[in-house]
């Protein structure tokens, strides 16, 4: 029996792992999603650029924090399932193949309380390689990262470190540390702040009582929410009886989702730094907008319920929500970045939405 064990490649996988389809903005926002997880109020981002070129990212919450055991179990690939099942975190691969997606190294330093020591862990691929085998660091907490500790988290929480961050940028400067690449550092912390803002903005903002309300920096600036459906000006078409609807899971139990449909205004009815702020009108910020526990997955576009995208359509935008009890029966990916539509459902949402897609594209053509 013991030739049927069949371990894979330590070097091998730990890298082959770093190339899931992530990006510098969705790892962070998967990692965010951990913090959450761990009831936080607070999320501190900070993107730092030393001298001599080296990049690290630090992420730290005043969640619920771990001891070392958690940190061990934190820092397993495929760790074991939260008690919570309504968690945003979901397969126990987020943490490790975000972090590697964007370093070489990342390093995990929690505590429950201010009393407790803080516990640490580190995955360097390198080592990694070296050893072939599936070997982690526990090197002891230095008085640089207790100070990142405090800073970025308080008295309890958990703090992610990524160094040797190789895929931070999409390109070499010939000057490490230098303009050029302080301002690709810059340009990065304000689009990081851009996805923020928008994936979160259910948590973000503090008169949306669907969710808890958490406070996100980066690099010491609040991120301000940014709801694509304009409900200030937009009209939510779909009737209230319209807005949930069944759908029977593998073991023919029920479970609800629900919808809305918003018409946002006629671009020549806003001034141009009223769209540019607030509505964002564009081919590709149509279609549907899917939420899974308050937090947004999948961002535009109509996963086959109408044909691709055309300014006729740019005024519609579909609010899609479920909850965890349905991500077998919608293939949530390990990214949480997308769903799979079951082909009666598909045709549902067709015969639902048809008549709100024909009154857009007839007030787009102002008609």
């Amino acid at each position: 029996m013991s030739d049927l064990i069949n371990n894979p490649d330590a070097s091998r996988l730990i890298y082959g792992l770093r190339d899931t389809g992530y990006n510098v903005r969705t790892a962070v926002a998967d990692v965010i999603d951990n913090s959450i997880a761990a009831n936080a109020t607070m999320v501190n981002v900070g993107i730092e650029l030393r001298t001599d070129g080296r990049k690290f990212v630090y992420i730290g919450d005043d969640g619920d924090g771990m001891d070392a055991s958690g940190v061990h179990n934190a820092m397993r690939y495929g760790a074991a399932a939260r008690k919570n099942a309504k968690s945003l975190g979901k397969f126990g691969l987020g943490l490790k193949t975000a972090s590697s997606s964007v370093c070489l190294k990342f390093t995990v330093i929690s505590r429950k309380s201010a009393d407790q020591p803080l516990a640490k862990l580190a995955w360097d691929l390198e080592h990694v390689s070296q050893r072939n085998t599936w070997e982690m660091m526990q090197e002891p907490v230095t008085a640089e990262e207790r100070e990142a500790f405090d800073e970025y988290c308080g008295d309890k929480g958990t703090l992610v470190i990524w160094s040797k961050c190789d895929r931070i940028l999409s390109k070499e400067y010939g000057e490490p540390g230098g303009t050029q690449e302080k301002q690709a550092i810059k340009r990065l912390a304000e689009s990081l702040a851009k996805h923020v803002s928008l994936i979160y903005h259910r948590f973000l903002e503090p008169a949306d009582t669907r969710e808890r309300n958490v406070t996100i920096r980066i690099n010491g600036l609040p991120v301000e929410p940014w709801n694509p459906f304009y409900p200030a000006r937009s009209e939510q078409i779909l009737s209230e009886a319209q807005q949930a609807f069944a759908v029977e899971l593998a073991d023919g139990s029920i479970e609800q989702a629900r919808i809305r449909a918003w018409i946002l205004p006629h671009a020549r009815d806003m001034s141009k730094e009223e769209n540019e702020r607030f509505a964002r009108i564009s081919n590709k910020a149509q279609g549907f907008y899917v939420y899974r526990e308050g937090r947004l997955i999948q961002d535009g576009g109509w996963m086959g319920v109408f044909a691709a995208p055309e300014p006729h359509t740019s005024l519609l935008r579909i609010e899609f929500d479920f909850g965890y009890e349905l991500d077998a029966a919608f293939k949530v990916d390990v990214k949480k970045s997308r769903i799979l539509l079951d082909p009666a459902l598909e045709e549902f949402l067709k015969q639902l939405l048809r008549p709100i897609y024909r009154e857009a594209g007839l007030r787009y053509r102002r008609k």
